[in-house]
């Protein structure tokens, strides 16, 4: 049942790409992806044709939110319990003692006793 409700959101998200790509747009890229919004406004009258093509990109889009959400809740299993950091019963690390800098010379030319 997960493997046909993935491969149902394949195909919708699919077709919802190409609702988007057909669409008429202000660079009117439909005509270079086949013409396929120009046959549409043809057949069915341009503002009928947006109307239609608006609808169906939400339709889409909602019935693949829709099936998102029923694949997460039922199909990949709630957890059991609470959730455990991946830290817990991991060895503690021992703190590491910072080397002590070696004494420094004077410099040379400067007198006896001065730091």
């Amino acid at each position: 049942m997960f493997t046909a409700t993935v491969l149902l959101m394949v195909v919708l998200s699919i077709l919802l790409i190409l609702a988007v790509l057909i669409q008429p747009g202000r660079g009117e890229l439909s005509s270079s992806f086949g013409g396929l919004g120009g046959q549409f406004g043809s057949l069915f009258g341009m503002r009928r044709t947006m109307d239609f093509l608006t609808k169906l990109t939400i339709g889409l889009g909602a019935a693949l939110m829709l099936l998102s959400i029923v694949a997460n809740k039922f199909f990949l299993g709630a957890a059991e319990g609470t959730r455990e950091p991946v830290t817990v019963g991991a060895p503690v690390p021992l703190p590491q003692s910072l080397p002590t800098p070696p004494p420094q010379a004077p410099p040379p030319g400067s007198p006896p006793g001065t730091p």
